[in-house]
Order: structure tokens, then C-alpha cells, then sequence
């Protein structure tokens, strides 16, 4: 069951279309989980708000008044300066839902395919409309995404590998569950899921129906105890699937320099488990 204060939120926005939202803000729209029918109890709501053109609003200025649109936030955050989102406000409530908001100019947003399942519900000038229908145009590199992330995967398992020998255990963690993201991106692409609109954060389990119980469970190595050697273990593992799982990709040729430095990256690995 989603969150009833969000659900309020965004059904206050609908209903009034942005009414009651300043003059200065030109375009309000529902991205994430919620603009694509796909929101439980565990969503976030994500917002996105461009400032008119002309206007000498500051983002401070326009996170404050967003922040005291949303109403009775008990955590607030922001805003900072996220790449391909913009200014990011984060409002927790007081059911501990979570709203995420993003402020943008038109000299700040970008095209971006994963715009292209906004759900825009005001534009007063017919910018955001637009916006999104040349980003449902934009054409994917698979190969780019493919390469991208074969190289994240192995430049996060060296600085896995590098915090767990540190004793970094924390550290570690991260970056296997960055490891992990890239895990997912390589399955979906295999598979012809790939899709720039789904970030890599959903839970395994939402992938079984799409790749199979088997190779969804498989992104659970990134789950390790909290031991040295349990996180060693677990990069390990990573290590073994993401390079026999990328060997034979005859859709997506990897470069003798590139496949050798992941090799190495793998002995040493190895050699330190």
C-alpha cells in the first residue's frame, strides 16, 4: 500500500494542476515509480519543477517555498546539485514518506531519455511538453551502455576489493552494492530489458519475471555478512559471474586492452581471497 500522505500529494497537484504553485514555476511533473504505475509502500515521490524564464527566483529561495508547499516535513535536505536531475530537495513526512524534489531552469535541464515517462501535470508555456517528447526521441547507444558498464564493474570491484583489505568494511559494501547495479544493467541488456527509464535500483526480485528466479538470484552475492572475509567473498563471486557472464558477448565486443585489465583485476581478487 503506497503512502496515503504522498497519494494526497500528488493528488492535491492533479486536482488543482498546479494551482496553487507560484507564478514563477512553469512546469510541474511525476517521475519514478509514480508516474510509471509502479509505486508500494517502500516508493518515494518523485517531483520535478522548472522556473520560468526571466524570473529572479533563487533555488534556495524556490526550495524553501516548495518545501512549505509540500507542509509538515520533519527532515528536510537541500538542495544540491544532482547531474541529469538538478537542484534535489529531499522532504521527509511525518509518516516517514519520502518526497524527492528536483528545480530546475531551462538553462539547467537536459534532454534525457529518462524523461521521456514524465507524467507533466502543469506547463504553462508548453517547455516541458516538449522537453519530453524530443527525449522520447533520443536513441540509445546499447553498445555505450553495455561498455559503461562493464568498466564501472570493474573499477568498483578494485576499490571493493582495495577497502575490504583496508579494513574499510563499510566502504566496501558500497561499492559492491555498486558493483551490483552494474550486475543488474548487464543482465537487462542481455536480455533486451535494457530500458534508460528504470534505474538499476529496483530489488531483484521485481527481475524475476523478466530474466528468471535463477539469474536474479544471482545478484544476491552482493549481500555479505559483515566480516572481512564474508565482503571478500562476496566481490569474489561478483567477480566470477560479471567475467564468465561478459566472456562470450559476441553483441557487445569488449577490447583485448580492456578485457585484459579486468583479468588482472580478477587474479588479484583471487589472490587476495
Amino acid at each position: 500500500m503506497p503512502s496515503s500522505s504522498l497519494e494526497r500529494l500528488v493528488d492535491r497537484l492533479v486536482r488543482t494542476v498546479g494551482e496553487d504553485l507560484p507564478l514563477w514555476i512553469e512546469s510541474a511533473s511525476i517521475a519514478g515509480s509514480y508516474a510509471r504505475d509502479e509505486r508500494d509502500e517502500h516508493s518515494d515521490l518523485d517531483l520535478f519543477f522548472l522556473i520560468a524564464p526571466g524570473s529572479d527566483v533563487t533555488v534556495n529561495h524556490a526550495a524553501d517555498t516548495l518545501i512549505d508547499w509540500v507542509g509538515d516535513v520533519v527532515i528536510r535536505r537541500g538542495p544540491v546539485l544532482v547531474p541529469h536531475f538538478g537542484h534535489s530537495i529531499t522532504a521527509v513526512l511525518p509518516d516517514l514518506a519520502v518526497c524527492q524534489m528536483n528545480v530546475n531552469t531551462r538553462e539547467t535541464i537536459e534532454l534525457n531519455p529518462m524523461r521521456s515517462a514524465s507524467r507533466i501535470v502543469l506547463d504553462r508555456d508548453g517547455y516541458m511538453t516538449s522537453l519530453v517528447e524530443q527525449s522520447k526521441s533520443m536513441l540509445v547507444d546499447i553498445s555505450k551502455v553495455y561498455h559503461e558498464h562493464f568498466c564501472y564493474f570493474w573499477i568498483r570491484a578494485l576499490y571493493a576489493f582495495r577497502s575490504a583489505q583496508r579494513g574499510e568494511l563499510w566502504r566496501a559494501i558500497e561499492y559492491l552494492a555498486d558493483m551490483r547495479k552494474a550486475m543488474q544493467q548487464i543482465i537487462r541488456i542481455q536480455h533486451g530489458r535494457y530500458s534508460p527509464v528504470v534505474g538499476p535500483y529496483h530489488p531483484a526480485k521485481r527481475y524475476e519475471e523478466q530474466i528468471g528466479a535463477d539469474e536474479a538470484r544471482i545478484l544476491e552475492f552482493s549481500l555479505p555478512e559483515y566480516s572481512r572475509q564474508s565482503v571478500l567473498q562476496s566481490i569474489l563471486k561478483s567477480v566470477e559471474w560479471f567475467s564468465r557472464t561478459t566472456q562470450d558477448t559476441a553483441d557487445f565486443p569488449i577490447e583485448p586492452d580492456m578485457r585484459g585489465s579486468a583479468e588482472k583485476i580478477e587474479r588479484v581478487v583471487r589472490g587476495g581471497v
